[in-house]
């Protein structure tokens, strides 16, 4: 049997034990049958996809927004499905969608004064053997005999002038942003850049770069004088421009850069852009880290209990069955009638970056010769 352990279910894990033992594949794996409300950070990712999306990188900004327009009314759409047209009017469709949009304006505005890299990958999947804490050079064996697997998704692959990869993340706030200091700790993302560096045969990530989007921040559309001067190419210069046009280069190690600077920050009008620099030794530990964790996640002995946090438990979907299970209540009942079994993981074809098996490889697995 192997184990494949994603990074939400990581991240359930750490924050709340019963919740990751109601929605974790190798627990119990289950989902609400319908979710509860919008995910605008979803929505905002799936446009931003098409926005770096590397074959259409040095395309005419005409061409490409009205592209990324789309996906983002698309992705809502799915959602609105998802959760069900009677549960959302069209006064509310109308106002999540106007937010949406005015998100992404805000940043198609602000971005090319700020891009400083070419993309080489969006929205694509890895799946990372987990070494042995005791034996880095050989990875743990499960209870059941298996190898373990650390599996993710990446909202973008990205290469800078000096021929550097950078591990990029998109992410929509409802909050003021975040100290510094707590992206210089984030764990998800610095593991993703040791679990891709496996992946992918040994490739140098140079660190990490974070796009905070606000989404409470009012402003004017900035992307709306673009479109009355007639749109510019994206590779070209537009205050400041994008350092880096061609998204072809496929070298494993970079040159190294003039600056060393551990952390080189950015803010806009809602907008946020921070770089941090990861060093060899700090991924390398983030991923001992993700081994150890991994081996305790898999015990037959590991301990199933509750965390609850109001920070936790108001956007848990699992509240109505934890609540059951506190009060001794019978929670199966629950479970049939609000929950569902998550389907195992699939590759999503025709999704953009919806293949997880390599850069440029050109085989997989199952294919005929």
């Amino acid at each position: 049997m192997e184990y494949r352990v994603s990074a939400a279910d990581r991240a359930a894990f750490k924050r709340c034990r019963r919740q990751w033992d109601f929605a974790a594949a190798i627990r119990r794996s289950l989902g609400p049958r319908r979710p509860a409300t919008f995910d605008l950070d979803r929505a905002v990712r799936d446009a931003l996809a098409v926005y770096y999306f590397p074959g259409m990188w040095d395309w005419a900004s005409t061409i490409v927004l009205p592209l990324v327009d789309k996906a983002l009314e698309d992705s809502l759409g799915r959602q609105r499905a998802a959760i069900g047209l009677d549960r959302c009017g069209d006064a509310e469709w109308q106002a999540i969608c106007d937010r949406a949009h005015l998100v992404v304006e805000r940043y198609f505005g602000w971005a090319p004064t700020v891009d400083r890299f070419s993309p080489i990958r969006v929205e694509t999947d890895f799946d990372a053997i987990v070494p042995d804490p005791a034996a880095p050079e050989h990875g743990p064996v499960g209870p059941g005999g298996g190898g373990i697997h650390y599996t993710g998704r990446i909202d973008l692959l990205a290469i800078d002038a000096h021929d550097r990869y950078w591990i990029v993340r998109h992410r929509v706030l409802d909050e003021p942003f975040p100290p510094t200091e707590q992206l210089l700790l984030e764990e998800d993302s610095v593991t993703a850049c040791w679990a891709w560096s496996r992946f992918y045969d040994g490739m140098e990530v140079a660190g990490t770069i974070y796009n905070e989007l606000s989404a409470t921040t009012s402003g004017v559309p900035m992307r709306q004088a673009e479109r009355r001067r007639g749109g510019i190419p994206q590779h070209e210069p537009s205050g400041g421009g994008r350092g880096v046009s061609s998204p072809r280069r496929a070298f494993v190690r970079g040159r190294p850069a003039e600056s060393t600077e551990r952390i080189d920050q950015t803010e806009g009008d809602g907008l946020r852009r921070t770089v941090i620099r990861r060093d060899a030794a700090e991924i390398r530990l983030a991923g001992a880290q993700l081994a150890a964790e991994m081996l305790d996640m898999i015990s037959l002995d590991v301990r199933v209990y509750p965390n609850p946090t109001p920070a936790h438990c108001t956007a848990c979907a699992f509240v109505a069955p934890c609540l059951a299970v506190h009060e001794g209540r019978p929670v199966e009942p629950l479970l049939a009638a609000d929950y569902r079994q998550r389907p195992a993981v699939e590759v999503e074809r025709g999704r953009l970056g919806g293949t997880p098996f390599g850069v440029g490889r050109g085989w997989v697995p199952g294919q005929e010769d």
